[in-house]
């Protein structure tokens, strides 16, 4: 019988599911992935033999499959018809809102990461208590167990100079800064090495022209590397980088979770419909979480985001406590373990 059984939906659920199926793995479980058709077939099949795992195409084989437990990062049809375990992970932490109903109606388990969703979620769905874990962030594991040898390939790959400061801008896709930003923020930051990670949406949606507009200008610095879509996982770049710019993206709190400084964009181009309804934006955006925005400088403006960036690359010590106090809330305990603390919990675990 196969143990687990984890269904990727999007490239970007890998980093959160393979340091668990890893674990299972060294334990001399059978594990097999079951990857979508849907979207992003091609890159997400070069993943999958990248990591030499075991996988089936389509959603239907979650169906025709038994095994222990399912692994999800987000919500199907007719999930109540699988026969296993059914456990659900958020692909991100942060401030857009996710469907936390539906997650713990149709799941037997829904692991969490810190306090802040843990603490929400019991007070909301109380009658749901018994099914909410708080365990931590498992993408995290990937980075705080990774080698020196892993880091020297990534510096030598993107050709960083070592006597520079590494500089990661990785927004989200909407709502973004990115078509706010100014052409000449390669030019602005030329003491710096820069690495932008935009989010694969960015880049294979044509809806998102402008910023793929930008992408390109950027990439013509000598200084400035422009990750492609086969960039899938941000975890390479949390460790290269010394000082990080995000807008709404999770990425804020994984990167501060390994004590490094972020600032925060928070001038954002909106969709028209926003402007003219500004209640859709509450809709998509978690407001509770406005206090965590303290963990780090917020821009109002691109001239203020450069003028932070290099403050906060000579100063990084400057939210430091706040950094370790919110961190914590948002993505838990950072140790490195989590993926060996979910198969711990799973194997005491009887439905």
């Amino acid at each position: 019988m196969i143990d687990a059984i984890f269904y990727v939906a999007y490239p970007y659920y890998f980093p959160h599911f393979l340091p668990i199926s890893k674990e299972f793995t060294n334990r001399g479980k059978k594990v097999k992935y079951v990857l979508t058709t849907k979207q992003n077939t091609q890159l997400i099949k070069e993943i999958a033999e990248d990591e030499n795992l075991d996988y089936l195409w389509g959603e239907e084989k979650l169906f025709e499959i038994e095994a222990k437990y399912f692994f999800f990062a987000n919500i199907i049809d007719d999930m109540t018809k699988i026969k296993g375990i059914r456990i659900f992970l958020d692909h991100g932490v942060g401030t857009k809102q996710c469907d936390y109903k539906s997650a713990l109606e149709f799941n037997d388990i829904v692991f969490v990461e810190g306090d802040y969703r843990f603490d929400f979620l019991n007070i909301d769905f109380p009658h749901f208590k018994n099914k909410i874990i708080k365990i931590g962030f498992s993408k995290l594991d990937l980075v705080l167990n990774e080698t020196q040898n892993e880091k020297n390939i990534y510096i030598s790959k993107y050709n960083l100079d070592k006597d520079k400061p590494t500089l990661l801008y990785a927004p989200t896709f909407f709502p973004a800064s990115i078509e706010k930003m100014s052409d000449k923020f390669p030019d602005d930051f030329k003491e710096f090495n820069i690495i932008v990670k935009p989010h694969y949406m960015s880049l294979s949606r044509s809806r998102y022209k402008g910023q793929q507009k930008k992408f390109n200008i950027w990439q013509k610095s000598p200084n400035c590397t422009v990750c492609g879509v086969e960039e899938y996982s941000l975890i390479p770049f949390l460790s290269m980088a010394d000082v990080m710019i995000s807008d709404e993206s999770s990425a804020i709190f994984e990167f501060t979770a390994l004590d490094k400084p972020v600032i925060l964009n928070r001038f954002l181009k909106l969709r028209w419909s926003y402007y003219l309804n500004p209640k859709k934006l509450l809709k998509r955006l978690d407001p509770n979480i406005e206090i965590y925005r303290k963990i780090g400088d917020n821009a109002k403006n691109y001239r203020e985001m450069v003028t932070m960036v290099k403050e906060n690359s000579k100063n990084p010590d400057k939210f430091k406590k706040i950094r370790a106090e919110y961190s914590k809330a948002i993505c838990g305990e950072v140790d490195g373990k989590v993926s060996q603390k979910m198969v711990d919990f799973l194997e005491l675990y009887e439905k």
